[in-house]
């Protein structure tokens, strides 16, 4: 009989034991879930028993004011303050020789026959003669990545096509 009844247990136990799993696993989220969420209930907590409640006080009112008076997004305020630092764009002739410089020094266009340069106003326009296409593009790209320069009017012509033909003239924005 205690051998029927020992069966009878450990078949009942093999049956509840999915149950249990369960169980354990919903319990155990739980947990996780509430440390998770305590947790910057804690970090407040810490935070306010080291400044003080003036600190706390003081720093959600600097917090509040810096937003309320801020002149303009993050971004528009990082261009202004690059904009006052740097004198604002530079003068034609300075970008004319900075886009010389880059493109005699690149390494991906200082081995190519050199444009000649002529700014205007932020605008380079690059005039010349070049091997072919990829050149062409390598250095309409290098010129635009040179800081201040707001467009490249591409007049340069690839070796054994006609002046104006495809791609090889345009305006890129840099």
């Amino acid at each position: 009989m205690h051998f029927i009844k020992g069966v009878f247990e450990t078949l009942w136990r093999l049956v509840l034991l999915p149950f249990k799993l369960i169980l354990a696993l919903i319990a155990f989220v739980i947990d996780v879930l509430l440390w998770i969420f305590a947790f910057p209930l804690k970090l407040a907590w810490t935070v306010l028993k080291a400044l003080g409640l003036k600190g706390v006080a003081a720093l959600l009112v600097g917090v509040a004011a810096g937003l309320l008076f801020a002149p303009g997004p993050g971004r528009e305020l990082r261009d202004r303050l690059r904009a006052a630092i740097g004198g604002g764009a530079p003068p034609d002739e300075e970008l004319d020789d900075r886009v010389v410089f880059e493109l005699a020094h690149a390494p991906r266009t200082w081995h190519l026959p050199q444009p000649d340069v002529a700014v205007s106003s932020g605008r380079v326009t690059l005039i010349g003669t070049v091997p072919h296409e990829t050149a062409r593009v390598e250095l309409v790209a290098t010129a635009g990545g040179v800081p201040g320069v707001v467009a490249v009017d591409d007049l340069l012509v690839v070796e054994g096509q006609p002046a104006g033909t495809g791609a090889a003239a345009g305006s890129t924005p840099a």
